[in-house]
């Protein structure tokens, strides 16, 4: 049996910073690479729930003043393909 794992790359990282230099209350410069990796991990955790590799921000840290999702693109994930014994 195979199994498919995805997270999250460079590029994907990079659509996080943005997605949050223009989202959230503290701004782009706020958030450290460890920062970032965490919100990958969310990403990461959607994905492996079977769901799209979403983060979502809390409608207390949006500059909109509503919670806000934003979904990678597949050039932010690499994909592996692992074979799992049964």
């Amino acid at each position: 049996m195979q199994a498919t794992i995805q997270t999250v790359n460079a590029a994907g990282l990079a659509e996080i910073a943005a997605f949050l230099a223009a989202n959230h209350k503290l701004g782009g410069d706020h958030f450290t690479p460890d920062m970032l990796r965490a919100w990958a991990a969310d990403a990461e955790f959607s994905l492996a729930e079977g769901n799209g590799a979403v983060i979502e921000m809390a409608a207390r840290d949006s500059v909109h003043g509503l919670t806000q999702t934003f979904e990678l693109s597949d050039a932010g994930l690499d994909s592996e393909v692992l074979e799992i014994d049964e």
